[in-house]
């Protein structure tokens, strides 16, 4: 009677399980028409977690946010029969009907998107090119249950054309996908269409880069060897590819690279980066363009791996990445060493002087960083450029930053802990021997301007600053020392020493 019993229970709790796992689950359904790229159909199964239907957050520069864009909403019953559907403010539905009842939902996402304005630029919302179609998830998907897991994504594709994504395949379909959370769902960047995709894979990792217009295909050697060396740049650096934190993992990314009629920009959602580069553009756009690009490269490690557990770290997490990224085109032949020190001084230098934070703003404030680039971008970078040459020249170019980012890799990598700006400080402090409280004090939390000049005299460098512009140049003759700190300045590793 026990053993019955037993069986009985493990059977009802077997069954409880795939009850739990069905009310869990949502399915989304997108098809294209390639003589009406402009639409995307989208249809999703599931049954309602509670009675609200959202879209994320953002687009609020309109009264409906991303459901400005949504026609043709309807909803019915697994017996086909109507549901109806409220409309709320900031972009929801509400349901009315049972929640245990299972829903089809169909409505039709209009790209019209780029007939607006955007703060951001057109390249973290959606558009079309020569190629296909670019989506950001927050723009497509109408979701129900704030902490829904079980979400699967299938698309209908024209003949030849493919779709990139940043989710898991399943194996047995193509152009089906495994998405681990709204929050995924919603950070998502999709390009369809008969674009190229590029694929790196280090270990477990894989970049994904889809490029979109005819124009970026047509230089895919250039992108591909852009991207391989910055990446293996990056993994070399830090000792191995990214450990992000428990709570927010993810082994791929992608990278959409398409080309526009007059702008350069480039934008990060979740893991994922737009890039547009301006057609025909100039040297100094095309610098940008890939500066974008390794820049949020370099996130997957300081920003993703580790972080700050304030604001006042911001300026090391963006300023130090604009150094590293630097650092890296350099390393693969993009930069040389006198377009690097042009570009270090005549936009980095320049931005940080004029922004009109200076003198009043510390660049621990981080949450000022949008509104004061150059002060914490910009400052960050200088701040982090001081104390590499400091740590080079006090222990002989044995120890320079690259040892502390390493070893805030090492320690917060794959951990949802972050470090502070009081660890910052002792941990340059130590790499030194020289205590910086000081330099904190004053260029940090403080709003005095960097005296980068005289920190950049350590590197062999003849440096001054000229009504608010920094000059720089090679010293005809420099010492062993100062020749050593100048190759870690341009970014040699100890390894290629």
């Amino acid at each position: 009677m026990k053993k019955i019993f037993a069986v009985l229970f493990v059977s009802l709790l077997i069954l409880s399980c795939k009850q739990d796992q069905n009310g869990e689950a949502i399915s989304y359904s997108i098809t294209f028409d390639k003589d009406n790229i402009k639409v995307a159909k989208v249809k999703v199964e599931f049954t309602p977690k509670d009675s609200i239907l959202f879209m994320d957050h953002g687009a609020t520069n309109f009264d409906k946010g991303w459901a400005t864009f949504i026609y043709n909403i309807k909803a019915v019953n697994d017996e086909g029969e109507p549901v109806e559907l409220e409309e709320i403010p900031g972009a929801k539905w509400k349901i009315n009907a049972p929640l245990h009842e299972k829903i089809v939902l169909t409505y039709d996402v209009h790209l019209d998107h780029e007939d607006y304005e955007w703060d951001g630029g057109i390249d973290g919302v959606a558009y079309t090119t020569d190629r296909g179609v670019f989506y950001t998830g927050r723009t497509l998907f109408i979701m129900n249950g704030e902490q829904r897991k079980n979400i699967t994504v299938d698309f209908k594709l024209p003949p030849n054309w493919r779709v990139t994504t940043p989710w898991k395949n399943i194996k047995a379909v193509a152009s089906s996908y495994l998405v681990r959370d709204n929050t995924d769902l919603a950070n998502a960047m999709i390009f369809a269409g008969t674009h190229k995709e590029i694929s790196l894979k280090r270990d477990d990792f894989e970049f994904v880069f889809a490029l979109g217009t005819t124009e970026i295909i047509n230089e895919e050697a250039i992108f591909q060897s852009l991207a391989e060396g910055v990446l293996d740049y990056y993994i070399e650096l830090m000792g191995g590819i990214p450990r992000p934190s428990p709570d927010s993992p993810f082994k791929k990314m992608v990278v959409v690279i398409s080309s526009h009629p007059s702008i350069t920009d480039g934008e990060v959602i979740g893991n994922n980066i737009s890039i547009l580069i301006q057609k025909d553009a100039d040297q100094f756009s095309k610098t940008i363009s890939r500066f974008i690009f390794a820049h949020e490269f370099f996130h997957l490690w300081n920003g993703k791996s580790f972080r700050p557990d304030s604001e006042n770290g911001e300026w090391f997490k963006e300023g130090l990445t604009n150094y590293y990224t630097l650092k890296a085109l350099h390393h693969i032949g993009f930069l040389t060493d006198e377009t690097y020190l042009d570009f270090l001084s005549n936009f980095f230098y320049k931005r940080y002087h004029d922004d009109n934070g200076l003198g009043r703003l510390a660049m621990a404030n981080g949450e000022e960083k949008h509104e004061h680039w150059g002060l914490v971008y910009g400052g960050g970078m200088l701040a982090g450029i001081a104390q590499d040459m400091l740590i080079r020249d006090a222990t002989n170019n044995a120890k320079s930053m690259d040892d502390l980012m390493r070893s805030l890799f090492n320690k917060y990598g794959n951990s949802n802990d972050d470090y502070t700006l009081e660890e910052l400080k002792i941990m340059m402090s130590e790499l030194s021997g020289i205590e910086q409280t000081e330099f904190f004090n004053s260029y940090v939390s403080g709003t005095e301007k960097i005296p980068i000049d005289s920190y950049l005299t350590l590197a062999g460098l003849d440096a001054n600053i000229d009504n608010g512009n920094l000059i720089i140049s090679k010293k005809e003759h420099q010492t062993q020392q100062q020749r050593k700190i100048m190759e870690g300045l341009f970014g040699q590793l100890k390894s290629e020493r």
